[in-house]
């Protein structure tokens, strides 16, 4: 049974409780999107799939089929279908969790322009790996952040804090981001292992890859910071699988003008 069957397992244990009104498939959508919210960062050139049931359950993949694969699902209940795609499965299980009542250690809002919440978005990530490295008794650690986040890298590096990067992107493989070294995503469990926080997105959940980091940080004995906009809702059961610091972006995103959600989730 992968991680994702076994959340799904848990999320079906609990949803015993609620009414199985709150688990119907009421919409798709497929959004393709180029996002770059300052100069300094990245161009994000991705596609997400949200499902709505009480909420949104959404996944970022980097290929998604076409959305009328959906129309069997619409209706449906999302604890009980057996969708063919990957993408479709982790926003069924998130759409799943979204109804369940949540008791994060911290939240966050911001209203405001996308510029200014994707400063404020990597200030709490920074902020968590900060807190991590604090724990583990590490003043100038080493961290590696899969999927990299230009102003995330930029922060840390400002604070003198050892920066490595790994990401599935072949234009970013190679080069650097303010003079950290971007490397293969088959580097990923390498450096998780060496480093000591491991500071990643959540789409390592879509890629089937939190298993192999979370083997790789027990074996490193690294501290790991999870932050979310794929699986969102999933984050308390992050923590209690061994992630140290959960954080939960919800629908609509910091990509988009108004207001945002960040829920913090901690490993007790």
């Amino acid at each position: 049974m992968t991680l994702l069957e076994q959340i799904a397992e848990i999320g079906r244990a609990r949803s015993k409780n609620y009414p199985d009104e709150s688990f119907l498939v009421r919409g798709l959508w497929r959004t393709d999107l180029l996002f770059r919210p300052n100069p300094e960062e990245r161009t994000f050139n991705y596609t997400f799939l949200l499902m709505q049931t009480v909420g949104e359950g959404a996944c970022y993949c980097s290929t998604i089929p076409a959305l009328t694969e959906g129309f069997s699902l619409l209706g449906k209940d999302c604890r009980n279908i057996h969708p063919e795609y990957r993408c479709f499965e982790v926003a069924a299980t998130d759409a799943m969790f979204s109804a369940f009542e949540k008791r994060p250690d911290e939240t966050k809002t911001m209203t405001g322009s996308s510029a200014e919440k994707a400063v404020w978005r990597s200030r709490i990530v920074v902020d968590e790996v900060l807190r991590q490295l604090e724990l583990a008794g590490v003043e100038d650690g080493c961290v590696v952040n899969v999927g990299v986040i230009g102003n995330i890298i930029k922060a840390l590096t400002a604070k003198g804090i050892k920066v490595t990067g790994t990401d599935g992107d072949p234009t970013l493989v190679g080069t650097e981001i303010g003079g950290v070294p971007i490397f293969d995503e088959d580097k990923t469990l390498e450096y998780v292992e060496k480093c000591d926080v491991a500071v990643m997105t959540g789409m390592v959940i879509s890629t089937d890859s939190l298993e192999g980091i979370l083997d790789a940080a027990k074996r490193g004995g690294t501290r790991l910071v999870l932050f979310c906009e794929t699986g969102a809702n999933l984050c308390e059961e992050y923590v209690k699988l061994g992630v140290d610091s959960a954080i939960a972006e919800y629908f609509p995103f910091y990509i988009f003008g108004g207001t945002t959600r960040i829920d913090v989730f901690r490993r007790k």
